[in-house]
């Protein structure tokens, strides 16, 4: 159905594509429209189906999820990589996100997590487990923001409410947890953040948020 999320599962372990296909066959608003077993296969089914998330696997035969990254959103830009990974391996996981990944899950997440990330993503919002948000913008906030000082300050003042919404962003909350916390709209979180990101010039979320890090809103 076009109202459903459309995913593409790709892992070299065919019983865990498997039980994937079983978790997400519960859910009336997902459709798993493909699988893939190496990256090549993938990066060819996701130009073909063009579907709405490819959960991807960093480990994977001819290709690995990274490297095929950007092929995908060559192919298919509308399609949203989400990393579904055992690997505990940070600066892989880094990497990944640097390279387009809307989002990481760790495969010993719980079926509910993966859904929520699921939807998350395909919302527009990124999807990184609490645990690893601080490090990764501690660790990419100098190299993205080398030598930014005072004199790099927005020249238009923060609101309030968008001050608010950037400590929110910081602590890595989705634009559904922000419009909760605050008691707006989601559609008001996403106008503020616009005009957070035209302040800041810088063309996204995290961007936003190292720019946010480097101006000490913690």
């Amino acid at each position: 159905m076009a109202d459903q999320i459309q995913v593409l599962i790709a892992d070299d372990h065919r019983l865990f594509r498997e039980g994937l296909r079983l978790i997400l066959a519960r859910e009336e608003e997902i459709a798993v429209v493909g699988e893939a077993s190496d990256g090549q296969q993938t990066v060819d089914l996701a130009g073909r189906l063009k579907p709405d998330i490819a959960l991807l696997d960093i480990t994977m035969p001819l290709m690995s999820g990274i490297e095929i990254i950007l092929p995908i959103r060559q192919r298919s830009p509308k399609t949203k990589p989400l990393m579904l990974t055992a690997s505990q391996d940070e600066s892989k996981i880094f990497s990944a996100l640097k390279a387009g990944a809307k989002g990481y899950l760790s495969k010993n997440s719980s079926a509910t997590d993966l859904i929520k990330a699921i939807r998350s993503v395909h919302q527009g919002d990124m999807w990184v487990e609490r645990k690893l948000i601080a490090k990764y913008f501690e660790t990419e906030a100098n190299a993205n923001f080398p030598g930014r000082d005072q004199e790099d300050m927005p020249m238009e003042p923060f609101t309030q409410r968008e001050h608010e919404i950037l400590l929110c962003l910081v602590k890595g909350c989705t634009n559904k947890e922000i419009a909760e916390a605050l008691f707006i709209s989601e559609k008001t979180v996403k106008s503020h953040l616009t005009k957070i990101f035209r302040k800041m010039n810088v063309p996204g979320r995290f961007q936003a948020i190292l720019y946010a890090i480097q101006l000490g809103l913690q």
